[in-house]
């Protein structure tokens, strides 16, 4: 339970640091005690079993070793950490052994194609990428702002056709770690799952990295799978090349589509800032720590409640 409570502690050191920000009115004012409440009111699930993701018309047989935050309590906690509006999120899966987490974000835009795929430049994204943070650095270092570099692919974007499902991951630093920004979009009959994997570099390891892992644990339900599209269905005018593309921030083919699809690339640029904050309250909270051990620790909150 003391993992549990280290994880969770993580992540609210990230609330703090992102308060202003807060996704609403209410949330701007909030005190490290009321989000404190925020975290304690969540229904934390603990118990293994099977679980239904009633939006997205899917689920999660969550194992041992995992808990789980489902519909609103989800979007609350992404919300409280992030700062903007997550009414999207559907689920959000924490790894009890090494600690990381996994956000499953639904958007229901309609069928997907998956023919666009070849046309994914893994080399020409990644340059796309590291020039933009090359520009946005400058507005940092005015602002007081640490920097932030992609170092690299972790993964190269990848498609496995069997679960209709994209792959990839990037490894980012600044001036006190580095660390991976993994994600998947898993592809439905009416619309499809931006996956977003938050957790330390150690536990990112190729094909069976923690990603990967959690991705199993998840499926749509009968009638609702990508193979089960019919004529007739929505269809989102997209394909999964491009979303890629969008996600990343990054021009596809002829063009930019963040115009077209700039919800979804604001949810990774999102995700992004915000394992950068986890990250940098992290570190500056162990420094405090060696330099006096006796100080209290900061406001975190609690371990989940015990199983009921």
């Amino acid at each position: 339970m003391a993992a549990v409570g280290l994880r969770i502690a993580l992540a609210m050191m990230g609330f703090l640091l992102l308060a202003p920000f807060a996704a609403g009115a209410d949330d701007a004012v909030l005190t490290a005690e009321q989000r404190q409440a925020e975290i304690d009111k969540l229904n934390w699930i603990l118990a293994a079993g099977h679980y239904e993701l009633t939006q997205s018309h899917s689920h999660i047989d969550l194992p041992e070793g995992y808990y789980l935050l489902l519909g609103k309590d989800a979007a609350r906690y992404d919300a409280l950490s992030s700062g903007v509006d997550a009414s999207n999120t559907e689920a959000i899966v924490f790894n009890n052994t090494d600690h990381s987490t996994v956000y499953f974000v639904f958007f229901d835009k309609g069928f997907v194609t998956d023919d666009d795929w070849a046309e994914v430049d893994a080399d020409g994204f990644l340059k796309q990428m590291q020039d933009l943070e090359l520009k946005r650095n400058s507005d940092r270092v005015r602002q007081g702002v640490d920097y932030l570099l992609i170092d690299g692919w972790k993964e190269t974007p990848r498609f496995d056709s069997a679960t209709h499902t994209a792959y990839w991951a990037i490894t980012l630093n600044n001036a006190m770690k580095s660390w991976i920004n993994a994600n998947a979009v898993r592809l439905a009959r009416n619309g499809y799952h931006y996956v977003i994997w938050v957790g330390d570099e150690s536990s990112f390891s190729g094909s069976s990295n923690s990603l990967a892992t959690v991705m199993g644990l998840h499926d749509y339900d009968d009638g609702y799978r990508y193979a089960d599209h019919a004529d007739g269905d929505k269809l989102a005018g997209v394909g999964i090349g491009a979303l890629t593309a969008s996600i990343l921030g990054v021009k596809f083919g002829g063009g930019f589509l963040a115009g077209a699809l700039g919800e979804i690339l604001f949810y990774g640029r999102k995700i992004l800032i915000v394992v950068a904050v986890i990250v940098a309250g992290f570190v500056a909270w162990k420094a405090r720590a060696r330099r006096k051990a006796a100080a209290a620790l900061p406001p975190a909150a609690p371990p989940p409640p015990p199983a009921r």
